[in-house]
């Protein structure tokens, strides 16, 4: 930490995420909080912290340290004898977006598990409710019921928070201590922002009042896409556009949704759609996580299709690969609701393929919030062919009018939630 001018430390902005596993969405806020920062506090030192230290740089995310461990940065224990400890102005922590009111210990411990650890620990406690708390308490080493809300109580007195771009679809039907938990952390904050309007409510329903703000992914073409359009040009996803040169069909869809029937389906209707345009199909992984997806269930896709040389599995877990691959495609279909922010943000044609109770919830949210029924292009296995054909003949200008106009709104609600960070604002900042 820098010294101020009075002699404190001046305290660096702490960006609290998922960012200790692998999705393109926990990933991609990240790097876009991370931006923002630049902007808007200049010369502000910013650290990402998780529920767990880990180190995501090779997949284009950060070195994450664990949140308890920044805490006790500010909690330094003296020995008699040592030099007195500099005071430190109290940090301040930005909430990054996700779905943290509907993720619960139990799912949060596994997914910070590698493939083989979450099967072992989804095995032995997944049918034991009880069983399963008390394990993921130990993983953890809290008894929050909901780990990725920031805890105010953890933090030093005068600690700041804002959550930004936050949901929580289900949070209306969570056990009464979780919503308590929720509403007692959230009536602390200096700001909450959400990203639907769902979540909106269901906060207005139990006393809190938050702000409706498009989710800051929306801000990946704006932010980022000189980064992506470089990884465009290089690596796997140069190959990809060389091999594929009439253009492609970024197909992802959850390893929940990998049972036999649906992907029978899903790969006739994208054989019939990438046919009917002279396209190639190119799967991806959006997270590698567990209960995300998977590239097994991706491989069964592709051996499905009526020619499966015709297609091509994406390796790359760069979180700026998936972004260019997303950005060069002809059309996205994808389960995932980052994948699909992602599409609309470099207006790129792109359809949500509702999979899974959960995931669907927040598309649905999502597209209720911020496009028009007509714009919604949500599909189920069966549909997709048809919905196709009517994205792909929009006027691309009309997708770029929404694009521009989320990420205005999304760089707006950003410079609001900055301007909340540090108060006072300390003479270095240049917060607007």
């Amino acid at each position: 930490m820098e010294t101020t001018a009075a002699g404190a430390l001046r305290a660096p902005l702490i960006l609290f995420g998922a960012f200790d596993r692998h999705n393109l969405g926990d990933l991609l806020l990240g790097r876009i909080a991370a931006a923002l920062a630049a902007r808007l506090l200049p010369g502000r030192e910013v650290r990402f912290a998780g529920l767990a230290s880990r180190d995501l740089r090779a997949d284009g995310g950060a070195r994450v340290q664990a949140l308890a461990e920044l805490a006790r940065d500010w909690h330094p224990v003296h020995r008699e004898g040592a030099p007195a400890w500099p005071p430190a102005s109290p940090p301040a922590l930005l909430q990054v977006g996700g779905e943290i009111l509907g993720c619960g210990a139990w799912e949060a411990a596994v997914m910070l598990l590698d493939t083989t650890g979450a099967a072992h620990a989804i095995a032995l406690h997944d049918r034991d409710p009880s069983a399963r708390e008390a394990w993921a308490r130990g993983v953890l080493g809290s008894a929050r019921g909901l780990p990725y809300l920031a805890p105010h109580a953890a933090l030093p007195p005068g600690t700041r928070i804002v959550h930004t771009g936050i949901g929580g679809v289900g949070f209306a039907s969570l056990p009464a201590a979780r919503r308590a938990e929720a509403l007692t952390e959230l009536h602390t904050a200096a700001r909450v922002q959400v990203r639907d309007r769902c979540t909106r409510d269901a906060l207005a329903a139990a006393g809190l009042d938050a702000e409706l703000v498009p989710d800051p992914a929306v801000l990946v073409e704006r932010l980022l896409g000189a980064e992506v359009t470089r990884s465009a040009a290089t690596g796997e996803i140069a190959v990809l556009r060389a091999r594929f040169p009439r253009g492609y069909v970024a197909v992802q869809l959850a390893a929940e949704s990998g049972d036999d029937a649906t992907l029978a389906t899903l790969a006739d209707e994208l054989a019939a759609t990438a046919r009917d345009r002279g396209l190639s199909i190119v799967l991806f992984c959006a997270g590698r996580a567990p209960w995300h997806d998977d590239p097994e269930v991706l491989e069964r896709l592709r051996r499905r299709l009526p020619d499966p040389k015709s297609a091509v599995v994406a390796e790359s877990r760069h979180v700026l690969d998936l972004c260019a691959l997303i950005a060069s495609a002809a059309l996205c279909c994808a389960s995932s609701l980052h994948a699909r922010i992602v599409a609309d943000a470099f207006a790129r044609p792109a359809i949500s393929i509702a999979c899974g109770t959960a995931q669907a919830a927040k598309l649905r949210a999502w597209l209720d919030s911020w496009h028009s029924p007509r714009r919604h292009h949500l599909a189920a296995p069966g549909n997709l062919r048809t919905l196709a054909h009517s994205v792909l003949s929009e006027a691309p200008s009309e997708r770029g009018a929404h694009a521009a106009r989320l990420a205005d709104l999304a760089e707006a609600a950003a410079r609001s939630a900055f301007a909340q960070l540090f108060d006072p604002l300390e003479p270095e900042d240049k917060t607007p």
